[in-house]
């Protein structure tokens, strides 16, 4: 029994020792699982990018080094971009590399296009890597952490401004705003659009003059916009601000006020008419204008055109150079100051085929100013009585005897003033026989 016994017990000894050496073996037999660094960065190791929220259309590059210690075989990696990053459209959220193998201490990069949220706040935002590769004979997946740095701030700022000309005065049918960006931020703007908001006498000068597409604005780097704008020819000087509109990285804003001054500009007005009674086939009456300069400026070099019409003529005697009607037309000023009145006069000749009525004069006034660049331009228009003629009164007066008594007192008048002359005409011939 005892033999036995002792037997026995050095079987089950037996056995237990050999159960702890296979698992044993089974434990330390794989090689150790490898160990990776990966590195993040915006646009290429040789020009890197500081990326900010809201960047839009951005490479990143991901760098990935086996730090051993075997060999990997049949790798595949798998960068999954999750929020804060998109991928630019018609790109796939994974982005995939495939090797052969990967010695020990190699780097291998993947790289894709992403876009940035805009809501988030700068820092660094971890994205996942899995790794798939043979060693051995087993296949392994390892699940990395890639810390992308989103640190980037733009910063847009109004540089300067100014207007072309420099002095915009009412009537100047349009002016030039130049302005110029900078980018005094960290990181690239991107989606950059510029939109400038008018306001009277400020207007659009044609549809989209007020905004303008810029895209990527890098920092340190000045931008310079033109805008195209059209004036109102205000009746005095009008002040006003227009605002500057910058929207960048998907929702970022930045407004600036820009100041428009108009300058004061002379301002003529037709305060007085002196003329005979004008008659329909008059050839020489004369028009006398009063015009004063209502305005705050001295109008200087001012000089009055006269527009002919199908009813007015500038009057020029046969026996006159012909050339001398250029200066019948134009007749010249010089220096009229505010408050101050001028007359004018203009001998004119009336169509003798319209009908009587009231008809415009009209008249150009141009002008210089102080610190101008270009002359001044104002239409003038006065309304002038055109009468019959003294025949027409007559065989109007006729046919109108019973149903205008005035009428046909004027028109004896007329009678009695004519025989009146013949009388007097006719003496006075007889005297001189």
């Amino acid at each position: 029994m005892h033999r036995s016994a002792l037997i026995l017990l050095l079987f089950v000894l037996g056995s237990f020792a050999l159960v702890v050496v296979t698992q044993s073996s089974h434990a330390v037999g794989p090689t150790l699982q490898p160990s990776f660094q990966t590195t993040a960065l915006w646009g290429s190791p040789q020009a890197p990018l500081l990326a900010a929220p809201g960047s839009t259309s951005l490479p990143l590059y991901v760098s990935v080094t086996n730090l051993g210690p075997e060999e990997l075989f049949s790798v595949v990696m798998r960068f999954q971009a999750s929020y804060p990053l998109t991928p630019i459209k018609g790109v796939p959220n994974n982005i995939t590399l495939r090797l052969p193998a990967l010695p020990v201490g190699s780097t291998v990069a993947l790289v894709g296009y992403f876009n940035i949220s805009p809501s988030i706040q700068p820092g660094v935002y971890n994205q996942t890597l899995n790794v798939d590769y043979i060693l051995g004979n087993e296949t392994y997946s390892q699940t990395l952490n890639v810390g992308v740095p989103i640190l980037g701030q733009p910063k847009i700022q109004l540089a300067g401004f100014s207007y072309n000309p420099l002095r915009v005065y009412p009537g100047y049918p349009y002016a030039e705003l130049t302005t110029v960006l900078v980018n005094t931020g960290t990181a690239t703007a991107s989606s950059v659009s510029v939109e400038l908001n008018m306001s009277y006498p400020v207007y659009p000068l044609y549809n989209g003059s007020e905004s303008q597409i810029v895209g990527y604005i890098p920092v340190g780097t000045p931008v310079t916009l033109n805008f195209i704008l059209g004036v109102y020819n205000t009746s005095s000087a009008v002040n006003t601000t227009l605002t500057l509109i910058v929207k960048y990285n998907q929702g970022q804003t930045q407004r600036f006020s820009i100041p428009f001054i108009e300058y004061p500009k002379a301002t003529l007005s037709i305060v007085g008419v002196t003329t005979p009674t004008v008659r329909v086939g008059d050839g020489a009456d004369y028009v006398t204008l009063t015009v004063k300069n209502t305005g705050g400026v001295p109008a200087q070099f001012l000089t009055f055109t006269l527009l002919p019409s199908d009813v007015f003529q500038v009057s020029v005697p046969s026996s006159e150079n012909p050339l001398l009607a250029v200066s019948a037309v134009n007749v010249s000023v010089g220096t009229l100051m505010p408050g101050q009145e001028a007359n004018i006069t203009y001998i004119i000749q009336v169509n003798s085929n319209i009908k009587h009525g009231v008809y415009p004069l009209s008249l150009v006034a141009t002008w210089h100013q102080p610190g101008s660049t270009q002359p001044f331009i104002q239409e003038l228009t006065v309304p002038i009585q055109v009468h019959r003629t003294l025949i027409q009164s007559f065989i109007h007066a006729f046919e109108n005897l019973n149903s205008n008594p005035v009428l046909v007192l004027e028109t004896l008048l007329i009678i009695v003033l004519i025989i009146v002359v013949i009388v007097i005409a006719a003496r006075l011939r007889a005297r001189s026989k």
